[in-house]
């Protein structure tokens, strides 16, 4: 089943989207106007921190909803700004090495919380809103929650869970994760025809720990067929891993207004959906080359500040495709 579906994923890394937005997934810089001016690292009344998975450019797949909660918030009241920085890791997959992506997580983790505290600690009354695709995602589980353990052959370090009784923990308003790498199924914010299976690794009971203060705001998107969020469901389909921003960029934009404005949103409004959202730009085609070192050397200098100012954040993670994750 494991090699099947590497040549799979192996085969949907050569896939790209031909719209400017798409083009933010691929290793290289993104041209994407509207997303490098809300690129920033000024104090703002909401703020993204944007944690990209597995071989993904930055800001990689969400800049999509990014826009969508920015022009959302920003639309109804002249006063009010939002925008987003990029976590800076290497988001590497397993494609550069057997302990490849638990290095990456790792400094994914570490580099989520520190940038996180630098900027609350600028930004005193900053909302932080958390959200993440793939390895990305599995980095935002780790920034509140705690990470590390085994996953596909390496171990990833140990990383604390970030505590929300004080900033910027105390700050997070809002949370949402798409195909997470390291999840556990059955949980109270988990959703879709995944939620009940485990993802390529399950979270330890410590790491579950450190998300139940967070549990009230967290949203965990797994659909049935993904082989790395649901791992065992049936048909395996790794487009399912791939089509969480055409299915609920509109649902998850409201998820995280509405949650980030003090409201309280149930589990079950979300499942009421048909999973038929708009608002996402995403036609995929051929051509895509596999990224060199170099590329990725030039897309960490350019990926983003690792501190920013002022009121509201946003972590948000994102994946190209499914990649090379296997």
């Amino acid at each position: 089943m494991k090699g099947a579906i590497s040549l799979i994923v192996l085969a949907l890394s050569f896939l790209h989207t031909t719209t400017i937005l798409a083009q933010c997934e691929a290793p290289v810089p993104c041209k994407d106007a509207e997303l490098n001016r809300l690129n920033t690292t000024d104090c703002q009344t909401y703020h993204a921190f944007i944690a990209r998975g597995s071989d993904s450019g930055y800001p990689g797949h969400l800049g999509g909803l990014i826009k969508l909660i920015c022009h959302n918030f920003t639309s109804e009241d002249s006063e009010t700004t939002c925008g987003y920085e990029n976590i800076v890791y290497p988001a590497n997959s397993t494609a550069w090495g057997k302990d490849a992506w638990c290095k990456s997580a790792t400094i994914g983790a570490e580099a989520g919380q520190a940038q996180m505290k630098a900027y609350a600690e600028r930004c005193l009354d900053a909302k932080l809103i958390v959200l993440g695709f793939s390895q990305g995602g599995s980095v935002v589980l780790d920034v509140l929650g705690g990470g590390g353990g085994e996953v596909f052959e390496c171990v990833q370090g140990d990383t604390p869970a970030m505590d929300r009784s004080t900033a910027p923990g105390s700050n997070v308003v809002a949370a949402t994760v798409f195909g997470a790498v390291r999840r556990s199924p059955s949980q109270p914010y988990s959703l879709k025809g995944g939620r009940n299976y485990s993802g390529t690794a399950s979270r330890s009971a410590a790491q579950l720990a450190g998300l139940a203060p967070y549990a009230d705001i967290l949203r965990d998107y797994c659909n049935q067929g993904d082989p790395i969020c649901a791992v065992g469901s049936e048909p395996v389909d790794v487009a399912r891993h791939l089509d969480y921003f055409e299915l609920y960029n509109e649902e998850a934009k409201d998820f995280v207004v509405r949650t980030a404005r003090g409201e309280r949103v149930g589990v079950g409004e979300e499942e009421e959906g048909n999973g038929t959202a708009s608002g996402t730009e995403v036609t995929r085609a051929s051509g895509t080359p596999t990224p060199s070192a170099t590329q990725w050397n030039s897309q960490e200098a350019q990926g983003g500040a690792s501190v920013g100012r002022s009121v509201n954040m946003i972590v948000i993670g994102g994946a190209f495709g499914a990649m090379m994750l296997l």
